[in-house]
């Protein structure tokens, strides 16, 4: 939007340069700033630049957009700029003034970058956010609408400085920025919390991680990324505030849009469709607009991972050596729709009120089939084969074991993942006051349509063939080991007989209800040089809460009349051809089992006619209650803030300065479980409700200072106090046993802690954890350059307090057996605990370029350093890594871009970082291995292509990961390679319109 500076009004002294003899007369100048549509802006400042001392000067305007009185020395020649209150900028304009004279200036604000619908005006875009920016920021914004650069949100962000992605299944699902995982990220949607869905796939709970493939990229305008907060935003981001934008129907011409596409993901050999239509409009008078816009998308997936760790063994004739863990080759093939819409619109009914509504609505389907198997190697080494041993510096590499023993696994899922948000303000202008309150709510279900199905086929101890492994070489660079194979027929339904067959339901629900009150007045106030230009403040109230409900039913012989599992049928499906082609060189296929089939023959005894309940439709037992709980959050905050405008030397600066105050009561309910022995030793479970109430309360100041050293360079400081609250899966008063062993030891009793593989682990959480902090202390230095580019370098630290980290204990804990007794079993425990503080410090650069020939390039670097100070057991205080954060991460694209054709060619690498616990655990009670877990650094090479046939119309092109690459991750050194990753190139191409 354009605005202009007129000559109409007078406005008021502030000091003058200094005068020269014969200029002893003063000049005073008049302005209003006023839009296009003649109305006047409040919050713009003017600076005047003497030419002849560099001098310069300040003015601000009142709430009627009027400049207060400004002395000038006449004779002399001024450099005047205005800044509006959303950063737009006026080109410079000289003028010279005479003794009396009352100049009249006419200065054009910036209407700002021209959008082409290309890449380069996404960059182009985002620059132009990341300058106007109040504080420290970065953004990814689509070129218009649909044109968000790439196919995924959360891969699109990768280019930015600082930000990496976590990939799940290969694609990308959450963001880490300057080296803070997910949980450390407040994600809001227009400004108002989001609701976060809980991780149902395997039970690992993910607590306050957004993820952002369940929201559509080609409805979405933009990503700010915010890494220098200020008090009037909503805390919880150490790591960042991300706020995902929908479009202002105000601010945009009336469009109709559509996107017709598909995709083909090479692995799955698999085309599925996808596309979108939108639309806005607004009136003649620019007071009524809304937005809506639709998106459907499917994808058919096939995700391959290797995996094995490694231990400890003692093997006759070899005595202690490294040996491979229990090899698993992990086939998972998902289904995925998404539908997704999202309406707004905005009503000015006169000019001191706008009213904004804004909803979101999507559904993420996600159909997931899991095919392993599992070769057991450390419990079965006592047949290894000690003439095909092969040893290398103290490592097992390869081997045969004569009579191995392996496990066919089968598991199925249905989730869905449902996201709802709707949010309304209104901004009201009374005179030198502005009042907003907004509302939103958020809801996230996630549900199991079809809940975990798991079906076993096992082998007995020395039945499962002659296993061959070889895992010597470099793995840890070729991504593939040279053989897993055994000359049992794994494709003969009758060579691993059936075991057994189990059902996991889960639901699980966030809601978030969140009413904030902002408060502005303008101000000019003048403290000696200083000046207030906007006093800011509010409040906020949230109430949040999580109820996580949990059941596992073993179905082992809960069959209808007629059916067998040892039928050929239930183990009938063929693993694909190509199935780990890439990661092992000798391989054998296999069959799996026909989870349909399972469906309909088994059934949940005395509980559901069926093999697919949901968790309320199953009475919990004390083993579901341990596994379920509900937490509630209420929090409370006001703030404060200061805008000022100065001049420091002669150069212009303007900040604003502020703190914010946060309480939070958190009650946490859950179920304690303990095992109670009577006067004749009898061993029976007590179950009763257990509630826990915490609160906490912190004090965020916040200080951000932008110097604009000349025109085009921008030196940004700041200086905050940040807080993340625990996730809340941690804040959980619940422990989740592996289901397994709940299953075995139910079954067998006593007998089943004979079997070496039963794995007497679980995960518990701590109501009491408090909240992490952090100190933190930015600088920036951008310099803008030939209307389109930047060099951007900023500068980080980070001192982390009350950092959250596992430890492990053994505890006893009751498990039921089905003759109606209680066996207490010794189980490792992980907790998480407060264990110490944390540091993170870091450089980020960026560069954007283009030449008139029409090749640009854009790119990123981070180099992070982390220490993470542990208060071990026994040891005190033990440096570490903090999980995580690369020492090195960078991307960048070189663009072409000429008439109606576009092309980018994107690489992104994210250097080693620490994955699991190892040096992050405060005390292990056993003697188990302790080496961390890495993610091996890891480049993908994407790209993009888009040909205009039109100025409506054009065809475009998305190819992810073209070289083919994989992950590969390691445990304590490269050596020990754990787990490989495949997941093949995915493209995505159509063809979009606009109207």
């Amino acid at each position: 939007m354009a605005a202009f500076l007129v000559g109409t009004a007078f406005v008021g002294a502030l000091p003058a340069a200094p005068l020269m003899a014969q200029e002893t007369a003063a000049a005073s100048l008049e302005g209003v700033v006023v839009d296009e549509d003649g109305l006047a802006v409040r919050g713009a400042t003017i600076t005047l630049r003497d030419t002849q001392t560099n001098a310069s000067q300040v003015a601000l305007s009142d709430s009627q957009g009027r400049f207060s009185e400004t002395a000038l020395v006449a004779g002399r020649t001024y450099e005047v700029t205005a800044r509006g209150p959303e950063g737009k900028r006026t080109e410079p304009q000289t003028v010279t003034v005479s003794a009396g004279s009352n100049p009249e200036l006419r200065l054009a604000y910036e209407v700002g970058i021209v959008v082409t619908g290309s890449f380069a005006g996404s960059l182009e875009r985002s620059l132009d956010t990341k300058r106007r920016a109040a504080t420290i920021s970065d953004a990814v914004v689509a070129a218009d609408i649909g044109k968000l650069p790439a196919a995924n949100v959360a891969e699109a962000l990768q280019r930015v400085p600082g930000v990496t992605i976590v990939r799940e299944a290969g694609e990308g699902q959450f963001i880490s920025v300057r080296g803070l995982g997910p949980n450390f990220q407040v994600v809001t949607l227009n400004g108002m919390p989001l609701a976060y869905n809980e991780n149902i796939r395997n039970s690992g709970q993910s607590g306050r991680q957004f993820r952002l493939r369940v929201l559509p990229a080609d409805l979405i305008d933009g990503i700010v990324v915010t890494k220098a907060p200020t008090a009037d935003m909503v805390e919880g981001g150490i790591g960042s505030n991300a706020d995902i934008r929908y479009i202002q129907p105000l601010e945009r011409d009336s469009f109709v849009g559509i996107n017709v596409a598909g995709n083909y993901v090479e692995r799955a050999d698999a085309f599925a469709p996808e596309g979108s239509l939108s639309a806005a409009w607004r009136n003649q008078d620019r007071t009524f607009g809304a937005f809506a816009g639709v998106s459907y998308s499917e994808r058919e997936v096939q995700f391959e991972r290797l995996r094995y760790g490694w231990t400890d063994a003692e093997i006759d004739g070899l005595g202690t050596v490294r040996s491979p863990g229990d090899i698993q080759p992990y086939l998972e093939q998902e289904e995925r729709q998404r539908i997704s819409a999202v309406a707004g619109l905005e009503w000015q009914p006169g000019p001191d009120v706008t009213l904004s509504l804004g909803g979101l609505y999507s559904v993420f389907n996600n159909a997931v089939t899991e095919r392993r198997l599992t070769y057991y190697i450390p419990s079965e080494l006592e047949r290894l084969d000690l003439s095909t041993a092969v040893v290398e510096e103290g490592r097992l590499v390869a081997g045969t074991i004569n009579g191995a023993r392996i496990r066919n696994y089968t598991e199925f899922m249905d989730q869905s993942h449902e996201n709802f948000q709707l949010n309304g303000s209104v901004e009201w202008a009374l005179g030198d006051w502005t009042i907003t309150p907004r509302v939103s709510y958020a809801e996230a279900r996630s549900d199991l349509d079809t809940p975990i199905s798991r079906v076993e086929y096992r082998t007995a101890r020395g039945a499962g063939g002659n296993l061959t492994f070889d895992v010597s070489g470099d793995i840890a660079n070729k991504a593939r080991i040279p053989a897993l194979v055994t000359d049992l027929d794994l494709t003969d339904p009758a060579a691993v007989p059936y075991y057994r067959f189990r059902i996991r339901p889960i639901n699980s629900r966030d809601d978030d209800t969140t009413a904030i009150l902002d408060i502005s007045r303008r101000l000019d106030a003048d403290l000696g040089g200083l000046f207030l230009t906007e006093l800011r403040f509010g409040g906020q109230y949230s109430d949040r809460s999580r109820d996580y409900q949990r059941r596992d039913r073993d179905l082992r012989d809960s069959l209808r009349p007629g059916f067998s599992p040892d039928d050929p049928e239930f183990l009938g499906t063929l693993v694909p051809g190509n199935a780990f082609d890439q990661s092992i060189d000798r391989f054998q296929r296999w069959t799996s089992a026909d989870i349909g089939r399972f469906g309909e023959a088994f059934f949940v005894d005395g509980e559901f006619d069926g093999a697919a309940p949901s968790a309320y439709d199953l009475e919990p037992t004390a083993s579901d209650l341990r596994n379920s709980y509900r937490i509630g959050e209420e929090i409370w905050a006001a703030y404060g803030r200061f805008d000022f405008e100065s001049v420091f030397g002669d150069v212009p600066v303007y900040g604003n300065i502020g703190v914010r105050y946060v309480a939070t009561d958190t009650t946490v309910d859950g179920t304690q479980v303990v095992a109670v022995t009577d006067d004749q030793d009898n061993v029976t479970t007590e179950t009763s409700p257990a509630r826990f109430e915490s609160s906490y309360s912190k004090w965020l100041p916040s200080f951000n200072a932008n110097f604009e050293l000349s025109r085009d360079v921008l030196l940004r400081l700041a200086v905050s106090r940040t807080m993340t609250r625990p996730s809340l899966s941690e804040l959980r008063n619940s422990i989740n046993t592996n289901s397994s062993t709940v299953s075995e030891i139910f079954i067998n009793g006593a007998a089943a802690l004979d079997d070496p593989t039963l794995e007497l682990t679980a995960s518990a959480g701590n109501p009491d954890l408090k909240p992490y902090t952090s100190w933190n202390a930015d600088a920036s230095l951008e310099w803008y350059f030939n209307e389109f580019g930047a060099f951007t370098v900023a500068a980080f630290h980070k001192s982390v307090s009350d950092y959250i980290a596992s430890d492990v204990e053994l505890r006893t804990l009751p498990f039921a057996v089905q003759d109606g007794s209680t066996l207490p079993v010794d189980v490792l425990v992980s907790t998480p605990v407060n264990v110490g503080d944390a540091t993170i410090t870091g450089l980020e650069f960026g560069f954007t370029g283009k030449l008139d020939s029409g090749f640009g390039v854009t790119a990123t670097a981070t180099f992070a350093s982390t220490n993470l100070e542990l208060d071990k057991e026994g040891q005190g205080f033990v440096s570490a890594r903090v999980q995580g954060v690369s020492d090195t991460s960078f991307s960048i694209t070189p663009f072409f871009q000429k008439g109606p054709f576009e092309l980018n060619v994107s690489y992104t690498y994210r250097g080693d970082y620490l994955t699991d616990t190892g040096a992050t655990v405060t005390s292990r009670p056993t003697e188990e291995d302790t080496s961390p877990f890495f993610q091996k650094g890891f480049g993908v090479v994407d790209l993009g292509a888009q040909f205009e046939f039109t100025d409506n119309v054009e065809l475009y092109l998305q190819a992810v990961n073209i070289l083919n690459d994989r992950q590969v991750s390691f445990q304590g050194s490269e050596k020990e390679v754990a787990q490989i990753h495949t997941f093949g190139r995915t493209f995505n191409f159509g063809v979009r319109a606009r109207f």
